[in-house]
């Protein structure tokens, strides 16, 4: 019997590697997608932990992702760009970083799915 054919429909959709996080001084929602289109999201409560180690949660949270969104006020969202860059050195990967009011997680993965599309 010979090698069995396949197509590209017999392949599993791979989507890029992506994550949404918004923050502020007090908390963070983090939305990522796999590469087989799973969807995983988190909250992060700083809490009393100081600035430099809620950040490195929240980049740990990403992960080394290859589109990142930030959203967020300003203060909060360029400390976490600057962490972001600067525990993975990958600043061509933040696609986007903006203003942004409160939201909650379904914003989050609706942002996410856009951003994977």
């Amino acid at each position: 019997m010979g090698p069995i054919e396949t197509t590209n429909q017999d392949r599993p959709r791979t989507v890029p590697e992506s994550a949404v996080a918004w923050i502020n001084g007090r908390q963070a929602i983090v939305a990522t997608m796999a590469r087989d289109g799973q969807i995983f999201t988190c909250e992060i409560n700083r809490g009393l932990s100081p600035e430099p180690s809620y950040l490195a949660l929240v980049v740990h949270a990403l992960g080394d992702r290859e589109r990142v969104v930030i959203l967020g006020p300003s203060s909060a969202r360029l400390a976490l760009e600057r962490e972001y860059v600067a525990i993975y050195r990958r600043p061509d990967r933040l696609v986007d970083v903006e203003p942004a009011g409160a939201v909650n997680t379904e914003d989050l993965v609706a942002r996410l799915r856009a951003l994977a599309a």
